[in-house]
């Protein structure tokens, strides 16, 4: 495996087990406190993962949010407003672990 393949392997189990943590804290409409399995938010966590090279604030992170969350659940509950929290959360967790790309 080449050192390049390897870094992204290692970049993309990092940022998908932080947005994991994320989303499992905030456990939209509860669910995994009701007994939810733990994949029950994968789809959405793996498309927060892929917009994570395009984060380059903390508004880009709370739209990301919002965005994926809008299109899979209820777009009123979801808005940027309703996101704003873990958003940022998102946004400064990926900027400590080093995760964001700084250009």
């Amino acid at each position: 495996m080449t050192d390049s393949r390897k870094a992204g392997q290692d970049w993309d189990r990092s940022a998908s087990a932080v947005v994991r943590d994320i989303i499992h804290g905030w456990d939209p409409y509860g669910l995994l406190d009701l007994g939810a399995p733990d994949d029950e938010f994968d789809s959405e966590i793996a498309a927060v993962v892929a917009q994570i090279p395009s984060i380059r604030s903390e508004n880009d992170a709370v739209d990301a949010v919002s965005e994926v969350f809008s299109s899979a659940f209820d777009p009123e509950l979801f808005g940027t407003e309703n996101c704003r929290s873990v958003g940022s959360e998102l946004y400064r967790t990926l900027a400590d672990k080093n995760l964001l790309d700084p250009s």
